[in-house]
């Protein structure tokens, strides 16, 4: 396999560059900073990596992603070089088997790569975690996300209409990361849910669709009644290819879940348990059709799956195969009573996985 040197050219100025990378496809439309040669090389350097040294082979398109292409993409994202471990890890995380980027880069489904990034370096860069955190509010989560998006397009190849066939895609397409709010949160973080300590940084991928925004306000009890009578619509993709979802917790639900004494594990079963389609109430709404394909057959892989047509109506069915595919994080500040629910893939891919952040390799 041989990486991909790339051509230096040269521009008068900001707007012929753009133009440029218009013409060129090397951006989804966005405007883009020009990844000049000093810029590239700080972050090389800064990586202290073989810029011809390669990471993997992005999908659909199957490309080569160096060192010098992730840094030329992070480049054009606006990322410093401290940024770009963060960008490396993410895409390391992407591919892993069980994430099958091919898939979530070709799918019709809207779903997106989340970055989660946990651990110190969330302060040490200044990612957003609090009010707004899926929304920017910095430069660390709008670069990242930027960069993460780009090796996607440009690397791997996902441009809608001739690879990516998402029917109607979504904004988190641009950019989706966001930072888990540990000082806030009253629970354990989520990277060391995932089996990392406390202090090592960390993200955690997941291709899942935006947030859902629900609000639940009211006591522990109240809020999980709110959440299991929201989430179990036939809509929602867990429906039709079960998978993994997310529920992203603002800091006020979190801190009044964690005070009634429940855990994350905790609220995964609850949630679980009692967040299940009726099947008598599937029966008279009319969406069980008799050959439908796509209705609660749990996705490809999937052994056991019910037979509705032999269960009583009084049976009830879960949204998922088990709590360990449910994720919960405390995303976003305590201002309000709000969370989210992203939901997956479904049981194709997409699965979270979580992968710590390397720091610069020094050579002595």
């Amino acid at each position: 396999m041989t990486a991909f040197v790339s051509p230096v050219v040269e521009v008068s100025d900001f707007w012929e560059w753009y133009e440029l990378a218009l013409k060129n496809g090397w951006t989804d439309g966005l405007v883009v900073a020009p990844p000049t040669e000093r810029q590239v090389s700080r972050i090389i350097e800064y990586l202290g990596r073989d810029p011809k040294e390669v990471v993997g082979v992005v999908g659909p398109r199957d490309g080569v992603g160096t060192i010098e292409q992730i840094a030329i993409n992070c480049a054009m994202a606006g990322c410093a070089p401290e940024h770009v471990p963060v960008v490396v890890a993410a895409l390391e995380a992407m591919l892993e088997p069980e994430f099958n980027l091919h898939g979530v880069q070709s799918t019709t489904n809207p779903c997106a790569p989340l970055v989660i990034v946990n651990g110190p370096i969330v302060a040490e860069l200044g990612f957003n975690a609090g009010e707004g955190a899926f929304g920017g509010g910095s430069r660390a989560n709008a670069c990242v996300g930027r960069a993460v998006r780009l090796i996607l397009w440009n690397i791997g190849g996902g441009v809608p209409g001739q690879t990516d066939m998402s029917s109607q895609g979504q904004p988190a397409k641009y950019l989706f990361c966001a930072a888990e709010n540990e000082a806030a949160s009253p629970w354990e973080p989520l990277h060391v849910e995932r089996g990392l300590r406390r202090d090592q940084s960390a993200v955690t991928v997941f291709a899942c669709q935006s947030p859902d925004p629900l609000f639940v306000p009211g006591d522990a009890g109240r809020i999980l009644k709110v959440i299991a009578s929201t989430l179990p619509t036939t809509g929602v993709n867990m429906f039709h290819t079960a998978g993994q979802f997310l529920l992203s917790f603002g800091a006020k639900p979190a801190q009044e879940l964690a005070r009634a004494g429940l855990t994350k594990a905790d609220v995964r079963r609850w949630v679980w348990e009692h967040a299940r389609y009726e099947v008598g109430w599937l029966r008279r709404s009319g969406v069980l059709v008799e050959g439908e394909g796509h209705m609660y057959y749990w996705g490809h892989g999937e052994e056991s799956v019910p037979d509705l047509s032999r269960l009583p109506d009084d049976a009830r069915l879960p949204m998922v195969r088990g709590p360990e595919m449910i994720h919960v994080a405390v995303i976003g500040g305590a201002s309000q009573w709000w969370m989210g629910m992203s939901a997956g893939w479904g049981n194709y891919g997409g699965y979270a996985v979580t992968k710590a952040i390397g720091g610069p390799r020094r050579t002595s």
